[in-house]
């Protein structure tokens, strides 16, 4: 077959492929050629998604288009241009179907290829249809990394919020602060009645932090002033590092500007160094630092940071 025309049938699998990812499926085109005109009688793109099916897949809808073009199922003298090299159940509707070749743009690296089960199949090395299925994936990717905040409004809610709490803290605080200020700060400000006596008296709003249906941490703010003050924000131990803290920060500040505040901030121990750098990473700024008591000889040494909402 001419190279031009061969160019042609790349170029609109890949077409199909982009109107597949432009609908949320996995973007993978095909098309099937009439060999004695080199005229396309197929076209077909992902639609499992919309069509709630496994079966629609690139090939089996560009295999169907191209029968009803034909008025029968055996497709001698055709060929097939798709994106990415087929799974085994189009290997089989490909050998099925009696089409004579399959030409695709990039292999499947995972364990569904399934190429070696056609005797005419040939990989065209196109690096566009592997750039479409990365680009996808990768927004995929982010789009599933992101976090929510759940708002915690009732009783097992708050309780929750309340448990988080008390794991995270005495995960985390006790090399800091030492086991007995821990215990005492858990016990005064993060119980289930603390809580509840914050919200009614004082105005904040706590949410749980969640990843897919995991609770991985929790959050609190009140307005303070012109301000939105950060109260709490912790993570359980294995999502830290993960940018989680960033989008709930971004959350916070959406929430400000929205309430008309004009920023968000919040106190960090002196000598947590780590949430420092994650706060200053973010874009937080020193304002200033103080010692606060909190009763039974204890106090909070912290430094005072502020970002624009």
């Amino acid at each position: 077959m001419e190279e031009d025309k061969s160019l042609v049938y790349k170029d609109e699998a890949l077409r199909l492929a982009q109107c597949a990812a432009a609908l949320g499926e996995v973007p993978v085109g095909a098309v099937i050629v009439r060999l004695s005109d080199g005229q396309i009688i197929g076209r077909g793109y992902n639609t499992c998604e919309k069509g709630r099916s496994p079966l629609l897949h690139a090939e089996m809808s560009a295999i169907k288009e191209a029968c009803a073009f034909l008025g029968g199922w055996r497709l001698e003298g055709t060929a097939m241009y798709v994106t990415l090299e087929p799974c085994t159940m189009c290997a089989g509707a490909v050998l099925n179907a009696r089409i004579d070749s399959v030409f695709y743009g990039t292999p499947d690296t995972g364990v569904r290829g399934a190429a070696h089960l056609l005797k005419n199949a040939r990989c065209y090395e196109d690096e566009r249809c592997a750039e479409v299925l990365k680009t996808f994936f990768g927004n995929r990717r982010i789009k599933m990394d992101r976090i929510k905040l759940v708002k915690a409004e009732t009783d097992d809610q708050l309780k929750r919020t309340a448990a988080l709490a008390d794991e995270i803290w005495h995960e985390y605080f006790p090399s800091l602060l030492g086991s007995a200020q821990t215990d005492y700060m858990v016990n005064r400000f993060c119980t289930f009645e603390a809580e509840k006596e914050n919200i009614r008296n004082e105005g904040y709003i706590y949410y749980i932090i969640k990843k897919g249906g995991e609770d991985i941490g929790y959050t609190a703010v009140k307005p303070d002033g012109e301000r939105l003050f950060l109260s709490k924000l912790y993570l359980k131990a294995e999502h830290r590092g993960k940018g989680y803290s960033r989008q709930a920060v971004d959350m916070h500040r959406e929430y400000a500007r929205k309430n008309g505040l004009v920023s968000v901030w919040l106190t960090v121990n002196k000598g947590n160094f780590v949430a420092i750098r994650a706060y200053e990473g973010i874009g937080f700024k020193r304002t200033g630092s103080g010692v606060t008591d909190i009763g039974s000889g204890f106090v909070m040494d912290d430094h005072f940071y502020e970002i624009k909402a």
